[in-house]
């Protein structure tokens, strides 16, 4: 089981992700599945570090894709995950 310290650092990460959202004037939808997709993401991205595994963008789209996902949510995902990328550049 991971620690809290993780977990802790994954919803504060993306509590400023959905300040950063509503700042930049995103579309509703996209704050309301943004922060889902990217959370999901980097727990995922976590648990694989945990496990020793790859954590890449490319291995998370080919876990959604064996998981059942579709283009469309691939799509979501890749796009939820720039705009992520965009948040941490503007915080630095």
């Amino acid at each position: 089981m991971p620690s809290a310290a993780p977990l802790t650092s994954v919803e504060s990460t993306v509590a400023g992700f959905i300040v950063w959202l509503a700042r930049q004037r995103s579309p509703l939808n996209d704050r309301h599945q943004c922060p889902d997709i990217l959370e999901r993401f980097l727990r995922w991205r976590q648990d694989q570090r945990d496990q020793g595994n790859s954590a890449t963008e490319d291995a998370y789209y080919t876990q959604l894709n064996r998981c059942g996902a579709n283009e469309a949510q691939v799509a979501e995902a890749r796009a939820a995950i720039e705009l992520f990328r965009r948040y941490l550049l503007t915080s630095e």
